[in-house]
């Protein structure tokens, strides 16, 4: 199971978040889709889930494993 709770990535000297705040799970045989306009973090969040970035706070575990700390 993919969990995410509360992500929040704020890029250095930005004025707004990346992500604010996004909460999901993807459940074990569920199909899951990221959609929506150029800038509105869809990249940052799978930069996160696949530990290319770190989030300012929040947090996301894969199968139990965080991928945060």
């Amino acid at each position: 199971m993919i969990r995410v709770e509360d992500l929040v990535k704020r890029y250095r000297k930005a004025e707004t978040n990346a992500v604010d705040g996004i909460s999901f799970q993807v459940k074990p045989g569920e199909f899951f889709v990221l959609l929506g306009p150029n800038g509105a973090g869809k990249t940052t969040t799978i930069s996160i889930l696949t530990t290319t970035l770190s989030p300012t706070s929040g947090g996301a575990t894969i199968d139990g494993s965080d991928v945060v700390r």
